[in-house]
């Protein structure tokens, strides 16, 4: 899998995952601004240097992607506190 930071995607593509990000501003996407990559038919969107939970989300599509990674972000921490994740 290659992944690409969001100014490397091209112009189509970052210019959604741009507009998704200005609609969000205070998401973990927003402020971490996660890099983008496939497998296969799948959008990833993670931080780090692999897919990892709690650092990543997966979608059909970019915006998708990012709204797994803003639901599921730092959900590992949470569930080790005890508490779930809203």
């Amino acid at each position: 899998m290659t992944s690409l930071a969001i100014e490397e995607l091209p112009t189509v593509i970052k210019e959604d995952v741009e507009e998704y990000l200005a609609n969000n501003p205070r998401s973990p996407a927003a402020r971490l601004r996660p890099r983008m990559g496939m497998a296969d038919d799948i959008w990833l969107a993670f931080i780090g240097r692999e897919v990892r939970r709690g650092a990543s989300g997966l979608g059909n599509t970019p915006r998708e992607a990012l709204d797994d990674f803003n639901r599921n972000f730092m959900e590992p921490l949470i569930s080790r506190n005890g508490s779930e994740p809203h």
